[in-house]
């Protein structure tokens, strides 16, 4: 599938934004499939378990999907409030491979606006936290924070899989 549309015009410019989103659910597959929910729900001394990160992850895609989609469609949208912390713990108890679809369904929900949204529209603002975003800017943040946390899940698991072997 072409991310590009040359009838509408729709993201030629920040096609290869799309692409980094659209490559997110793959890799988080290939680096947590197979691993077992025991050593996802293994917390640290201090922070966030893979499986808590992994739920926050899951947290963000969907309500980030329903923000892109209301900053592509509304003028000056304001997301709403994140619960404290950004804690998903309705999310966390459900096993990873159920969180891992829910990342996939929501990004393809955002890739597919995104492959048609206009590049002039790439610039149309939305508020979080008072402060405003364009869409590009929110994809970028987006596409960079889910890096982000895959990185500090695979070197919570790497640490988890080091002291198992003591």
């Amino acid at each position: 599938m072409s991310r590009i549309d040359f009838v509408t015009g729709a993201p030629e410019k920040y096609a290869d934004l799309v692409d980094r989103l659209a490559v997110i659910p793959g890799v988080y597959h290939a680096a947590l499939d197979g691993v077992a929910d025991a050593a996802m729900r293994q917390a640290p001394a201090e922070g966030w378990s893979p499986q808590q990160i992994l739920a926050h992850v899951a947290f963000l895609a969907e309500a980030n999907d329903v923000f892109f989609h209301q900053m592509a469609t509304m003028s000056d949208p304001t997301r709403k409030p994140f619960p404290s912390g950004y804690e998903a713990t309705d999310l966390e108890a459900l096993p990873a491979k159920e969180l891992l679809q829910r990342i996939e369904d929501a990004l393809g929900r955002t890739i597919e606006l995104l492959s048609r949204t206009p590049d002039a529209a790439w610039g149309r603002p939305g508020y979080i936290r008072g402060q405003r975003r364009s869409i590009r800017q929110l994809v970028v943040y987006h596409a960079n924070h889910f890096h982000e946390h895959l990185a500090e899940i695979e070197r919570l698991l790497g640490a988890a899989t080091k002291a198992a072997a003591r």
